[in-house]
């Protein structure tokens, strides 16, 4: 069965005056993983997809929608793991416009990163992905900031929020211990990619528990919340008049209320 993306949600490189310019090829870059989140799979074996799973889903492709509502261009890239099918149509490294929302769709055995941020960094923050037989069929999910924070991003099942913390990190007065080069309030890379059990960094720490800000920070863990399909990610904090701005807003998961508009 093959799927072909609507021309008006597909991703368009596109390089606007004063954006950076995508990579020819994505750059060489081993991101941490949230441990027990959707990349955190063993090493693949045949495992046959179990019998009348009652939350497994039948489709032979699992689609994400993402919408920006940051107020700016951003740039957005796809990852996929060694052994893992790419996203359909194999997008490389595109922009998504202010107000504009793309769907991707990811077939069976697929697991995987989104990538979001203001420059083509693989260390911004992050949508993990994962459709695959061990779980059943299942959707995993979760939003990332291990590696780094670039742009806040809540993500929803059927109008639900699941993960991800819409505090604007760069906002809230703490000190980004390490900035990407490039510009201010870029990308602050996160000193706790390569500590287990944590805590957050102080930084990161108002999306403790909403985000995966270490990598056994298993609030952020979407997993089982998803079965219906339905996944929408939102970059931004929902402050706009956009008909999908709704879907930032996240009080109940905005770093367990240490931080407040």
């Amino acid at each position: 069965m093959a799927l072909t993306l609507a021309p008006a949600l597909a991703i368009r490189p596109h390089t606007p005056r004063g954006s950076p310019r995508p990579s020819p090829t994505f750059p060489v870059f081993t991101y941490a993983t949230a441990v027990g989140g959707p990349l955190d799979l063993p090493e693949p074996t045949e495992a046959p997809r179990p019998a009348n799973h009652a939350s497994a889903l039948n489709a032979p492709f699992l689609t994400v929608k993402v919408y920006n509502d940051f107020g700016q261009r951003l740039p957005i890239s796809y990852n996929s793991n060694r052994g893992s099918p790419t996203i359909v149509g194999n997008p490389g490294p595109g922009t998504l416009a202010i107000a504009q929302n793309t769907a991707i769709a990811v077939p069976r055995d697929f697991a995987g990163a989104i990538f979001i941020g203001q420059t083509y960094d693989p260390a911004n923050s992050k949508i993990e992905l994962s459709f695959n037989a061990p779980q059943g069929y299942r959707p995993g999910l979760d939003v990332s900031y291990v590696d780094g924070y670039s742009v806040p991003i809540v993500c929803s099942c059927s109008g639900v929020p699941v993960t991800g913390c819409n505090v604007p990190l760069f906002r809230t007065g703490r000190t980004c211990p390490r900035q990407a080069p490039g510009g201010d309030n870029l990308l602050c890379y996160n000193p706790k990619m390569n500590v287990p059990n944590g805590p957050a960094d102080p930084f990161f720490q108002p999306c403790q528990g909403a985000a995966f800000t270490y990598p056994n920070d298993h609030g952020a863990n979407a997993f089982g919340k998803c079965d219906g399909g339905d996944i929408q990610c939102c970059v931004g904090v929902g402050l706009s008049f956009l008909s999908f701005c709704s879907l930032c807003f996240d009080s109940a998961r905005r770093g367990n209320q240490n931080w407040h508009h």
